[in-house]
């Protein structure tokens, strides 16, 4: 059977990251021998907080880790690294194909070093030993300079084949390998809706409610669309965090949550206000309704993604659009589509493997 090791980012307590590696894996292990390597990376986007907040915070985050690391538990190595210079130095283990995986392993400003982070780009393992594809690796919004495309080259030239996320890191990656560069799903929808309830974990919550998801700082804009949405229908407003106080148009705040939980609440709520990549991923493949908040910064993997399955029409741009958007979600093109890019993302990746 063949081995795989996939490096990507699974030690940070960010739900997208900690999902699309467990999704990843779970659809190897189904075919191969499959893990995660356990590369953990410096932590990015920690709160600035003084020495004493930051011991508050790391400890009113302790059952939340508990609950990553326990979900992840059957996915990673047994082997853990813990550094760069660690994995660089020390790897010796016998994968037949090591898998740069998914979420913005190649943006400088998100692996841990404030600068391309060789081991995201499978430096660590000697190309006469190991095979080396990449799947819905990205680089956010990122550009790189000069200099960083000689090192995406020289690294990236030892890949059999490389699949991004977005046609932005495609068009940038081409342009530097002058390869085909493949655009796949995130492996978050390579799993069905089925499957990733199997996986979810109940929260004691019995009101219906609307689930606002938030990545950013601008929770007051996104609590005031769910408020409206609520506020017609008799619903709570629920929000995921470890905050201990809360915004004032959130009714429930649920502390502490894993990725298990974070899958139950989402399939739960009736409906899903969102501004987060993995928030509109999660909300199409679980069927939900929901509404995805513009952000300026960064849209263009949400808008690819609403495009790929005819869904453009959940973003609003303010808080009068909500009159002109339909409340129910039509899925039944959506579904279709979504369909057809899973496959096709299936089969790249098991023609990368093997072929």
């Amino acid at each position: 059977m063949i081995k795989i090791g996939i490096i990507t980012i699974h030690s940070d307590l960010h739900y997208g990251a900690a999902l699309q590696a467990f999704a990843l894996n779970k659809v190897l292990s189904g075919k191969y021998d499959s893990k995660i390597i356990d590369y953990r990376k410096k932590p990015t986007n920690l709160p600035q907080f003084s020495f004493h907040k930051m011991m508050i915070y790391h400890f009113v985050n302790i059952k939340k880790a508990l609950r990553y690391r326990k979900f992840l538990k059957h996915e990673i190595s047994m082997k853990s690294y813990k550094s760069v210079e660690d994995l660089m130095a020390n790897f010796n283990e016998q994968y037949d194909v090591i898998v740069s995986g998914s979420d913005q392993i190649w943006n400088p400003t998100v692996g841990g070093m404030n600068t391309l982070n060789p081991v995201f780009f499978g430096a660590f393992a000697p190309k006469e030993k190991h095979k080396k594809i990449s799947y819905a690796s990205s680089v956010g919004n990122y550009v790189y300079n000069e200099g960083e495309k000689l090192l995406v080259k020289k690294w990236l030239s030892e890949y059999s084949h490389v699949a991004t996320r977005e046609v932005f890191g495609q068009k940038q990656l081409e342009d530097i390998l002058n390869i085909k560069v493949e655009v796949v799903l995130d492996p978050t929808l390579l799993m069905t809706k089925m499957e990733w309830l199997q996986v979810a974990s109940p929260v004691a919550i019995k009101d219906k409610y609307v689930l606002v998801y938030n990545v950013g700082n601008h929770i007051d804009v996104d609590s005031e669309y769910a408020r409206k949405i609520a506020d017609e229908n008799g619903w709570k407003v629920v929000f995921m965090s470890v905050r201990l106080t809360k915004d004032k148009n959130i009714d429930i705040n649920i502390p502490h949550c894993g990725p298990a939980e974070f899958v139950w609440l989402f399939n739960n709520a009736e409906y899903i206000v969102t501004s987060s990549f993995h928030g509109v991923a999660f909300s199409i493949n679980l069927g939900k309704n929901f509404i995805n908040i513009y952000n300026p910064q960064s849209p263009q993997r949400i808008d690819m993604l609403l495009n790929s399955v005819g869904l453009e029409d959940r973003t609003v741009k303010s808080i009068d659009d909500l009159q002109f958007i339909k409340r129910e979600v039509d899925y039944q093109q959506a579904n279709l589509q979504l369909e057809r890019l899973r496959k096709a993302s299936y089969d790249y990746l098991i023609n990368a493997i093997e072929n």
